[in-house]
């Protein structure tokens, strides 16, 4: 799976930088990014196959943006990481490659990317437009989301919905929602969707497009039921198959993790270049680094009885080790989910039963320590052989 999502990087604390944008208003200046990172199935990130950054001059209305070329808007990212997905699907043909996005990548001119000679890829993408179905005129009742809810259910789905913040119900503001189980119906039906008018004198066809719906069952009172309308350019022939995709959605909150790893982390957001290109430069590093600690945050959890020393330098488990156990370390190298445990606690992990396993937060922060350790290890070991040299 190749996630891909937009966030903003905010820089208004600082006095203007150049090169820098505005956000979402004219008080606010920073810049956008737009990564895509290689997923299993089993939810490890791989590392990052795509970024692209991008800050506007200008802020546009609605009116004008909707007579712009597809490929002069910034929606068009979302075209151009499906592509890179597309390149990736072409030169490992026996992988199975699907490009996710969320809403805002529910785009027409992406829909259009089905399965072909050149689309190698496949894709699956949150539905936002409730769209005419082929055939309806602007005055019908039974749109896609109707058309679907209509279906009778065909399975269930059961998972961890992350906690994160969201807007309320009145869509005023954010709030905190607690990480909970979420029971889901699936539905699937094949729909025909009728082509959005573009100003700009294109002409779009009509495609035929499957949809898995999940819908919550019995939510909490107090939040709103989880509800998606799932559009994929894969065959959906039964339920298993309807559950493997609304699985493979799920990986989609990788990148959030991402992000989060990013900003809280790694701290982008307080870089002190003076130049939009010296900061961007800089996030391409912490790119990697963030790759790095969502990783080694998720291997933990799948391969935890390989050795350690496949990971991590003789320099990084040993020291680590030693200051969590106050002991030599042995000979033969732990497993990793030992170490990757000590790492955790360096953050701040207390390691009781009901803590489950390493979140990123700890991660991030214990192998920040463990980087010092680390460099002292090797300093000291240097000195100390110089010594009986």
């Amino acid at each position: 799976m190749l996630p891909q999502d937009t966030s903003e990087i905010d820089f208004s604390h600082r006095h203007p930088i150049e090169g820098m944008g505005y956000l979402n208003s004219e008080d606010r200046q920073g810049f956008y990014i737009h990564p895509s990172i290689a997923v299993t199935p089993e939810k490890l990130c791989l590392g990052v196959v795509d970024f692209k950054y991008w800050a506007r001059e200008k802020l546009g209305s609605r009116k004008d943006y909707k007579k712009i070329p597809i490929e002069e808007k910034e929606s068009y990212r979302w075209l151009e990481s499906y592509e890179i997905a597309n390149k990736i699907a072409t030169n490992a043909p026996n992988t199975k490659v699907i490009s996710i996005a969320d809403r805002e990548g529910d785009i027409y001119e992406l829909l259009e990317r089905l399965p072909s000679e050149i689309n190698k890829a496949f894709w699956i993408i949150r539905c936002r437009e409730n769209r005419l179905l082929f055939g309806d005129d602007a005055d019908s009742k039974f749109r896609l989301w109707e058309q679907v809810r209509a279906s009778e259910p065909i399975g269930e789905i059961e998972f961890i919905l992350p906690a994160g913040k969201v807007y309320n119900r009145e869509k005023t503001k954010r709030s905190h929602r607690k990480a909970r189980q979420v029971k889901q119906e699936i539905r699937t039906q094949t729909v025909y969707l009728k082509p959005p008018e573009r100003r700009n004198g294109k002409e779009l066809s009509s495609i035929a497009i499957n949809v898995v719906h999940c819908k919550e069952i019995n939510p909490p009172r107090e939040e709103d039921k989880i509800e998606w309308f799932l559009l994929t350019s894969l065959p959906v022939n039964n339920c298993e198959t309807a559950i493997e995709i609304a699985n493979w959605y799920l990986s989609r909150w990788q990148i959030e993790l991402f992000f989060k790893i990013l900003k809280s982390g790694c701290k982008i957001e307080e870089l002190q270049f003076d130049c939009l290109k010296t900061t961007s430069n800089c996030i391409a590093v912490y790119l990697i680094v963030a790759w790095r600690i969502l990783y080694l945050t998720m291997l933990g959890r799948e391969s935890p009885d390989i050795d350690c020393n496949l990971v991590f330098e003789d320099s990084e488990w040993k020291s680590v080790f030693c200051v969590a156990t106050k002991k030599k370390p042995p000979e033969q190298p732990p497993k990793l989910k030992e170490i990757i445990l000590m790492i955790a606690q360096l953050g701040g992990f207390l390691g009781r039963k009901s803590d489950g396993f390493p979140g990123s937060k700890v991660m991030w922060i214990g192998i920040q320590r463990m980087r010092d350790f680390a460099l002292a290890w090797e300093i000291f070991h240097s000195v100390e052989l110089k010594t009986y040299v």
